[in-house]
């Protein structure tokens, strides 16, 4: 019994490093939001395509870095190469209110960026390793609770920040917070690491697997139109509701809040359902909900409170697919020669992941050339639609709230079970 708590206490560790070092992930990135006026019009006097370019960086330094991480997690572990990602975070932290020319601030936001790419891969990768499938929704779906928050006062805290201590303190303050990340990162039992031998397989073996398994394919494919779906928003929204409402700043934020406070509530609740009936019977019904709302938003263009509802459903919508996803993608990499090399496929997934995050900027300044924002909710809204019953055959409507092991090692989470 004693060994057992022993080990429910670090599976417990494992979940708050890494909600932990996710949250600090997702505020990092949040508070350069309200400091890019700082950075355009008292500091290096950028016009839109600089600022354009300088918040692509974050995608191009995920995807970049992205088939580093393999090796790094490979060669040091998850637990050392989280380590790693702090330490890059650190570094941008520093760098960024330093940032007295345009190429030292691509280069810092590219840090961030680079960041990340370790910490949702070998993050990610950790929690899968050390809790057992039948609970791992419920596990990704708390580390995502990490994010959710991050991106919530993220913004908030910087622009508070700053009028307090000036450009120094935001990036000060979440330095050290990186810094009290990486102790509790420390703290994590070495036992954490499911598999301690070394194999030969890499990114390439895994995007043939993908090539072969439907399943993967139609999880790579949500993720992909979630990445997009998202990181068209964030543009398309603001600057609606700033020309169409005369919203402020502050509303603008309230509005993207609502959207990250509904996802942060009801992912826990999403995870359990999906664990009880299914997680790739339930990541339709978060398509078929983030379709509808897209469709909606194109009635709304004269009541911002409706805007307020649509984001809070969106949240909602959301929270059924993404940490479902997350989950159903290690289930998947289970039942393959890959089984417990899940940094291989969070790698993947934060590649597909950028892909979709770049692809967004370069679409939405297309569209709005030619089309209303209400059109191009209407294209988006039909596409996801149009998916979901692609998802749904794609999968072939598999049952089991988890789905069975493969042959070979057996996760550590079961074995731990077993032996107590």
């Amino acid at each position: 019994m004693p060994m057992f708590m022993n080990r429910l206490n670090n599976k417990i560790i494992t979940v708050i490093a890494v909600a932990f070092a996710m949250f600090v992930d997702a505020m990092s990135y949040g508070i350069i939001v309200p400091l890019i006026p700082i950075y355009t019009d008292k500091m290096l006097n950028l016009n839109d395509t600089h600022i354009s370019l300088f918040l692509a960086m974050y995608a191009i330094g995920l995807f970049v870095f992205v088939p580093f991480v393999y090796f790094i997690a490979k060669s040091i572990g998850n637990k050392n190469a989280l380590l790693i990602g702090g330490l890059l975070l650190l570094l941008s932290c520093l760098i960024f209110p330093f940032s007295n020319n345009y190429s030292l601030l691509l280069f810092a936001r590219f840090l961030q960026g680079s960041a990340a790419a370790i910490t949702w891969t070998c993050g990610l990768s950790l929690v899968a390793q050390s809790v057992h499938p039948q609970h791992r929704s419920s596990a990704l779906a708390t580390a995502m609770i990490g994010v959710s928050i991050g991106h919530l006062i993220g913004a908030p805290f910087a622009g508070f920040m700053y009028e307090f201590g000036g450009i120094f303190l935001p990036f000060y303050t979440v330095g050290l917070i990186t810094l009290l990340s990486m102790l509790v990162i420390i703290c994590i039992s070495k036992n954490s690491e499911v598999f301690t031998e070394k194999r030969t397989y890499n990114l390439v073996n895994f995007l043939k697997l993908t090539a072969h398994n439907k399943t993967l394919l139609a999880l790579s494919g949500i993720v992909l139109l979630e990445s997009f779906m998202l990181s068209y928003l964030e543009p398309s929204i603001a600057l609606l509701a700033s020309r169409n409402f005369n919203a402020t700043s502050e509303t603008i934020g309230l509005l993207f809040g609502t959207q990250v406070l509904t996802l942060a509530l009801v992912s826990p609740i999403a995870a359990k359902i999906a664990e009880k009936f299914g997680k790739l019977q339930v990541i339709p019904f978060g398509m078929l909900a983030s379709g509808l709302i897209f469709i909606f938003m194109t009635s709304s263009t004269t009541n911002l409170t409706m805007y307020f509802i649509l984001m809070a459903c969106l949240g909602i919508a959301c929270a059924f697919t993404i940490s479902p996803v997350l989950s159903a993608f290690a289930d998947e990499i289970d039942m393959t020669d890959l089984k417990g090399l899940y940094h291989i496929g969070y790698g993947f997934i934060n590649l597909i992941y950028s892909i979709g995050m770049l692809l967004s900027p370069s679409l939405n300044f297309f569209i709005s050339d030619y089309f209303s924002n209400q059109i191009s909710y209407l294209v988006i809204g039909f596409v996801l639609l149009a998916s979901t019953p692609l998802f749904m055959v794609l999968t072939h409507f598999q049952n089991g709230s988890f789905q069975p092991y493969s042959k070979g090692p057996s996760h550590l989470a079961k074995n731990q079970i077993n032996n107590s």
